[in-house]
């Protein structure tokens, strides 16, 4: 009787657990020694190559996933990505444990564009030299995936609906890695269009 309590005690535990580490989210270096570099890999174990070497003191590094034991986080240097041994990584107070991120920096390509959103819930949606700022953004989580989120934004002549979404997601132009998708649906005076991209969680 202890032990399958024990045994449901764990199962239970292990959502709670993984939904405290919600990413993508901001990590700083932390427990390197002063005169030693944090490796960064091609994949996920020691096995793999080294491709990059992350000071001591390296800080608002975006984890955007994680493998499936938690203990390496996937991250971006330069236009490439790699995996860092999460035991050195430590994640930034002031974060959502779930739900969406309070910064966001969103774009895509051909025609290039790209929407903000800071705390405050205000945003700005760039497009070729049109900037269109929103106030009081509206933010919805789905009401069955954890995962999901719908934003409202109203700038008068152009309103925006958009749907964040937590999945792997390429830019088309580099080998950097993105651990949020977002698709806009964009609705001016005489046209509507829908614009697809990926989001950093901007630090």
């Amino acid at each position: 009787m202890r032990r399958a309590f024990l045994l449901c005690l764990c199962l239970w535990l292990v959502p709670v657990a993984a939904s405290a580490q919600t990413l993508p989210a901001i990590y700083d270096v932390s427990g390197v020694a002063a005169n030693d570099t944090l490796n960064v890999r091609s994949g996920p174990s020691t096995d793999h190559a080294v491709i990059a070497k992350l000071p001591p003191d390296a800080a608002g590094l975006e984890v955007v996933d994680s493998d499936k034991t938690g203990e390496w986080g996937l991250i971006n240097t330069g236009e490439a990505s790699g995996w860092v041994a999460l035991r050195y990584m430590a994640r930034q107070p002031g974060q959502p444990a779930t739900g969406l991120a309070r910064n966001l920096a969103c774009s895509g390509t051909e025609p290039f564009w790209s929407f903000s959103l800071t705390p405050d819930r205000k945003a700005e949606m760039t497009r070729l030299d049109t900037k269109v700022p929103f106030a009081d953004v509206l933010v919805v989580p789905s009401a069955n995936r954890p995962d999901r989120h719908a934003l409202f934004a109203d700038g008068g002549d152009t309103v925006v609906t958009a749907m964040v979404g937590r999945n792997q997601c390429s830019d088309g132009m580099s080998d950097r890695a993105y651990g949020l998708g977002i698709d806009l649906l964009v609705t001016d005076k005489t046209e509507v269009k829908v614009y697809s991209g990926c989001c950093s969680v901007a630090p």
